[in-house]
C-alpha cells in the first residue's frame, strides 16, 4: 500500500465536511488533526506487513464504522491490525495441526500396510498388483490405501476359497 502525503479528494472533502461546524480558528486545527490522523492510519496499515488487499479491507471497515472521524480510526487501527494478525496465526496453527494429524495418520497407516502385506498368504506377484492398484487409486493417502488393500485381500481370499470348492 503506497502512502501519499496528499489527501485523496474524497477524504479531503469528508474532512472538510466533518470540521465545517467548528469556528474558523478551530477548523484549520481540526482539519490538520484529521488529516494527520488519516495519513497515520494509512501509514500504519502500509507498514503492518498485512497484504495490501487486506489492509484496504481494514481501511474500508474503519471508514464504515467511523466515517470521516480519522482520529477515532487512528485509535482503533492497531487493534484491527492485531485482530487480523491473530486470525491469520490461528488459521495457520489450525492448518498445521490438521496437516500434522493427517501425516501421523498416514505414517500409522503406512506401517499397518507393511504389516498387512507381510502377514498374508497371497503370492507376491498378486500382492504387488494389489499394492500398486491402491497406490494408483489413492496416491499419498495411506489410510485409503490401507482400506483398499484390506478389502482386496479379503476379496482375493474369498474368491480363492470359492474357486477351491
Amino acid at each position: 500500500m503506497k502512502i501519499n502525503k496528499e489527501l485523496p479528494e474524497d477524504v479531503e472533502k469528508a474532512i472538510r465536511n466533518a470540521v465545517s461546524n467548528f469556528s474558523s480558528s478551530e477548523k484549520r486545527e481540526y482539519f490538520n488533526w484529521y488529516k494527520d490522523s488519516y495519513l497515520e492510519v494509512m501509514n500504519r496499515l502500509a507498514n503492518s506487513g498485512i497484504p495490501e488487499q487486506d489492509a484496504n479491507a481494514i481501511a474500508r471497515r474503519l471508514k464504515a464504522m467511523y466515517g470521516a472521524n480519522y482520529p477515532k480510526q487512528l485509535a482503533t487501527v492497531n487493534d484491527e491490525i492485531a485482530d487480523y494478525k491473530n486470525l491469520v496465526q490461528r488459521i495457520k496453527d489450525e492448518q498445521k495441526a490438521v496437516a500434522e494429524k493427517a501425516e501421523a495418520e498416514n505414517t500409522k497407516s503406512k506401517a499397518e500396510i507393511r504389516e498387512m502385506l507381510a502377514n498374508t498368504d497371497i503370492n507376491s506377484r498378486d500382492l504387488e498388483n494389489i499394492e500398486l492398484n491402491a497406490q494408483k487409486a489413492y496416491p499419498d493417502n495411506y489410510s485409503l490405501q490401507k482400506a483398499y488393500i484390506k478389502g482386496s485381500i479379503q476379496t482375493y481370499l474369498e474368491l480363492k476359497q470359492l474357486i477351491k470348492k
